[in-house]
């Protein structure tokens, strides 16, 4: 008996139909045999709609933990920036924002492209370097200074590919 119900649910497995009104295949496995009215819920149903229930309330749960932790996390950007003003003796006091300082060393100790953090539009990019005593850094500072008013330079982007190819644009 056991036999014969396992090898009759194989054989549906291997039947299949055309839906009229849609065109889809399917197997008679999966379809739903009624006459007239749908039957009443059983505990599979009720179980898919408890599920389906559940799922929206995690994406919702998801989204007030999303939106949270944007707060959270801008709350906790203004606190930095505000801890970030009282030790930083070279930016703020600049009203520059350390976020937009790149740290070079050499030849100057800071490229700030200001106001790229703010927006993604850029009001100027400046070389900051520290005053030194040593005569050679003072002629790079010097060299540096001289090429930029007389706009002696030139904007050249290098794309490395993935491959290893480089291309000048």
């Amino acid at each position: 008996m056991q036999a014969d119900m396992i090898k009759f649910f194989s054989i549906q497995r291997q039947i299949f139909g055309v839906c009229t009104c849609c065109g889809e295949i399917f197997r008679l496995s999966d379809t739903q045999v009624y006459l007239k009215e749908k039957p009443a819920d059983d505990w599979m149903d009720k179980l898919d709609a408890s599920e389906l229930r559940l799922e929206k309330q995690e994406d919702k749960l998801q989204e007030q933990k999303n939106e949270i932790q944007a707060t959270a996390r801008e709350k906790g950007r203004k606190q930095a920036m505000r801890s970030v003003k009282k030790v930083d003796k070279v930016f703020t006091p600049n009203k520059l924002n350390p976020d937009d300082a790149k740290v070079i060393f050499h030849p100057v100790d800071y490229v700030v492209f200001n106001g790229m953090k703010e927006k993604p539009e850029l009001k100027n990019i400046i070389f900051l370097d520290r005053k030194v005593k040593d005569k050679g850094q003072k002629a790079i500072q010097k060299s540096v200074e001289k090429t930029i008013s007389k706009e002696n330079y030139e904007w050249i982007t290098v794309h490395v590919a993935e491959d290893g190819k480089v291309e000048y644009r």
